[in-house]
């Protein structure tokens, strides 16, 4: 397996669902043992993936696809917003200055809401500042270095 990988496990006892990565173990709903029986609903390669799975198997088949719209929705939008690294952003910059060579608040507030990005353009630029990727050069803004 060169992933990590989760199992999405019904209980057969009480029919509830969790997440487990081997087909072994208990049921946290009830308690009992799993088996070689156990029904493996989905295998999904992530945690959010898992979150959204036992979540959907634990939901009545009426309310499901709703569900999974509001779910994939707001986990799509904090996955965002946790998996962009910080050289993307600076590359982000350094790519929309100026003929200049400056980036103003204006500039770097785009940047940041095209990115979805929710940190404050002072944060960001804060941080570059301190890493020696920019210079301010007046309020609001900054000198890329090359």
């Amino acid at each position: 397996m060169s992933e990590a990988q989760w199992l999405v496990l019904r209980c057969l006892h009480c029919q509830q669902c969790s997440g487990q990565r081997l087909q072994t173990g208990r049921c946290p709903h009830c308690g009992q043992p799993f088996s070689r029986e156990t029904e493996v609903v989905k295998v999904v390669s992530s945690a959010t993936e898992l979150h959204l799975e036992v979540s959907l198997a634990n939901t009545p088949e009426s309310l499901r696809d709703e569900l999974r719209k509001r779910l994939e929705r707001d986990s799509l939008g904090s996955n965002e917003v946790e998996n962009i690294a910080p050289v993307k952003i600076f590359h982000a910059l350094r790519d929309a200055v100026g003929e200049d060579g400056l980036l103003t608040f204006q500039d770097v507030s785009t940047i940041l809401q095209r990115l979805n990005v929710q940190e404050a353009v002072e944060t960001i630029m804060g941080q570059a500042e301190v890493e020696g990727l920019v210079i301010r050069a007046g309020e609001g803004r900054w000198v890329v270095l090359e």
